[in-house]
């Protein structure tokens, strides 16, 4: 199996919506912001032309020959701060510890220093995910002084989180 890093296309919204419902029930730390269950194939296949013309904000797919998805990384500009983009990534639990989410960053990271507006990218990872957060630091994110916070994870239960971030050289 060849699988190949792509930005997402509108013909991927459905699966990708499958994707994200899919790490949402299988993990308790991947947190989408929005009800999946109310954002149709059309909607998202919208919202993924939209967002893949800007230049603060991406949908990479980690896909295979027949557009299988098996992980995605996003970046999207927080509002009033275009050059800040919070980041995402998430892989199917049965691909996970074969470097699937390091590629996407990877990326992710190559997009943000070649071709985006981006300065800073941001993220909150919960305190218990060591891999991510291991993952995070080897890529040269920092945790941010004194941004330890407790939230809700998908299993509504109270956990503690991180906010990272990184510097985009350009």
């Amino acid at each position: 199996m060849e699988l190949v890093v792509r930005p997402a296309e509108a013909d991927d919204a459905t699966g990708l919506l499958q994707l994200l419902m899919q790490l949402q029930n299988e993990s308790s730390t991947f947190m989408v912001a929005n009800d999946l269950s109310a954002v149709d194939g059309v909607t998202e296949a919208d919202n993924i032309e939209y967002l893949q013309t800007t230049t603060n904000n991406i949908i990479l797919v980690m896909a295979d020959e027949q557009a299988n998805l098996y992980g995605v990384i996003s970046a999207a500009a927080i509002p009033g701060q275009p050059r800040v983009a919070e980041i995402g990534v998430a892989v199917l639990e049965k691909y996970q510890g074969h470097g699937f989410a390091q590629i996407l960053l990877e990326e992710l990271l190559l997009w943000a220093h070649d071709f985006s507006s981006i300065e800073k990218l941001v993220l909150t990872v919960q305190a218990q995910n060591l891999p991510a957060i291991h993952i995070y630091e080897k890529y040269g994110f920092t945790k941010i002084t004194a941004s330890t916070t407790q939230i809700l994870n998908t299993r509504r239960e109270k956990v503690t989180a991180f906010d990272m971030e990184r510097v985009v050289e350009k």
